[in-house]
């Protein structure tokens, strides 16, 4: 079985170029900008390595462009930069520096990526700065879109339609773990993060821990996998709309904040709520990001009072995740002492815990691909489609199918979990493993499904999309592939501790109790509503 790829050939595309090194679209047409760079930029060449490529262009003018970036998470705190952690690595860090040595960005504007306009397609690790015991949350893409404002040198793309060779002139400057695709020009009232109407991600997950074994028969293989599909189909919502995935995620993240009793009642918003508001909008955008949170938290009548305080204090009483952390061999009464509700309905509004809009999200695929091997590791792929993601979301829904698929959790707890008056608490799997695989562009400000051409050059080039499959085998493979052994970190102490987790059947019952009552008042009030 052949290990797993973005389903692309993979062809020898690099060629040799002596004076340049750079990897072109076509070896017959050089662009002008590179002979000139070639030519005239001799200083930057090394008198140790004479023949070492060409390591910065000359800007002429400033143009918006966009970026595709792939990187492996597991050596960075994160994507985003955090300005005031000066001393933390992150994706854009890299980025930024090796834009600036190729010459995208003046020395007068290096270090504010404000001033050059610098936006992302989504945060895959919003919140990634609180880090529990030392643990870092690892999260991969191969299909982050950033624009920026770069000085860019003359006829850039004459000759290079693709944006290869400006890419490369960046790559030189960036570790291994990181690489930019493709550079291509692009229209000033392109939004990278709001234009984005859909995500794919991929989670690789070892096939043991879903019952298939080194000998099991093709048979046993299908059924296993035809069964885990099964359940993963439970959260697309092809005939049912938007389903509210509200025990998915930490919910006030996304509620509409309420002023305080007794705050001025003025009609302005308070700092506080005006930074969470600004979060959800661009949650609701972005993506299943990576922040301190777990699967053994339990809730309590007072839950969200408690989700409400500082994020550092409830996230580690709410959720604490199995596999994210140094102290995987707690138990959970060493780690929770006090263990408080993990499943129930709420049975009249409650203003401090209300569902909006906010929490609906439209999965349009969650499916499980075919057996796969790498280095004599069973794996298997899964597939999650869809608008836009929570944090959490995608973790939540895969940590709850293998609970279910393991037996550990009823098959019901997926539609119990979708009801909108349920609150649950449901498992959070491991983040080493989940890659962003994919997205598409519309331009928001027009009616109909209307795509920039750069956008559809960046996701369907096929030269573009063989340097992704490229990176992906050579590069991102092995680094993630570490993380498939079951029996090794995090899935060992994971599946120790998600065994030890299970709802009490009491507090399940009473919310299928609840569940069916209101299924037949709202049946009832549907039926006598006027025609």
């Amino acid at each position: 079985m052949a290990a797993s790829s973005l389903r692309f050939p993979l062809s020898p595309w690099i060629i040799s170029n002596h004076t340049s090194n750079l990897q072109l679209s076509n070896p017959r047409i050089i662009p002008f900008w590179l002979i000139r760079c070639s030519s005239s930029s001799s200083s930057t060449v090394t008198e140790s390595n004479p023949e070492q490529s060409v390591q910065k262009w000359e800007p002429l003018r400033k143009k918006k462009v966009v970026m595709r970036v792939g990187y492996v998470g597991s050596n960075y705190r994160g994507l985003q930069m955090q300005r005031q952690e000066s001393s933390i690595s992150t994706i854009e860090r890299e980025l930024e520096n090796a834009v600036f040595k190729a010459g995208g960005i003046l020395e007068s504007n290096f270090g504010n990526l404000h001033k050059i306009g610098w936006d992302r397609s989504s945060r895959t690790d919003k919140g990634v700065r609180q880090v529990d015991h030392g643990k870092i949350f690892q999260v991969h893409s191969l299909a982050t879109m950033i624009s920026l404002k770069m000085e860019i040198p003359v006829d850039a793309w004459n000759g290079d339609p693709n944006g290869i060779a400006l890419a490369n002139y960046v790559n030189f400057h960036l570790p291994k773990d990181i690489k930019v695709f493709s550079i291509l020009p692009s229209q000033r009232s392109f939004d990278a993060r709001r234009e984005c109407d859909l995500r794919k991600y991929s989670y690789l997950l070892s096939a043991e821990i879903i019952g298939i074994k080194s000998d099991s028969s093709a048979s046993e293989i299908d059924h296993h996998i035809a069964e885990f599909n099964d359940i993963l189909n439970t959260f697309e919502a092809f005939r049912k709309g938007e389903h509210p995935f509200h025990n998915y995620t930490i919910r006030s993240k996304y509620r509409k904040q309420c002023p305080a009793k007794g705050s001025p009642s003025n009609g302005q918003v308070s700092i506080k709520a005006k930074s969470s508001g600004e979060a959800s909008a661009s949650e609701s955008e972005g993506s299943d990001g990576e922040e301190n949170s777990g699967i053994n938290g339990m809730i309590s009548s007072n839950y969200d009072e408690r989700e409400n305080q500082n994020s550092s204090e409830s996230t580690s009483f709410v959720e604490h995740p199995v596999g994210s952390s140094n102290n995987h061999g707690k138990g959970l009464k060493e780690q929770y002492p006090k263990l408080g509700v993990r499943a129930r309905w709420l049975q009249e509004p409650d203003e401090r815990d209300r569902i909006s809009a906010s929490h609906f999200r439209k999965i349009l695929n969650c499916s499980c691909g075919k057996l796969e091997r790498y280095l004599g590791l069973d794996y298997v792929e899964l597939s999650i489609c869809g608008e836009s993601f929570m944090l959490h979301q995608i973790r939540k829904m895969v940590g709850t199918a293998i609970a279910v698929k393991r037996e550990l959790l009823p098959r019901d707890i997926l539609t119990l979990s979708l009801a909108k008056f349920s609150r649950i608490v449901l498992p959070l799997a491991p983040s080493e493993v989940l890659i962003l695989r994919g997205n598409s562009f519309s331009v928001r400000t027009k009616p109909g499904n209307v795509k920039r051409p750069e956008m559809l050059t960046l996701v369907g080039s096929k030269e573009i999309l063989k340097s992704v499959d490229e990176f992906y085998m050579s590069v991102m493979l092995p680094q993630v592939s570490k993380f498939l052994d079951p029996s090794k970190s995090p899935w060992h102490d994971w599946l120790e501790n998600l065994a030890q987790s299970s709802i009490p059947e009491a507090e399940l019952d009473d919310v299928r109790t609840a569940w069916r009552l209101w299924k037949e008042n709202f049946h009832s009030r549907t039926k006598v509503m006027p025609m």
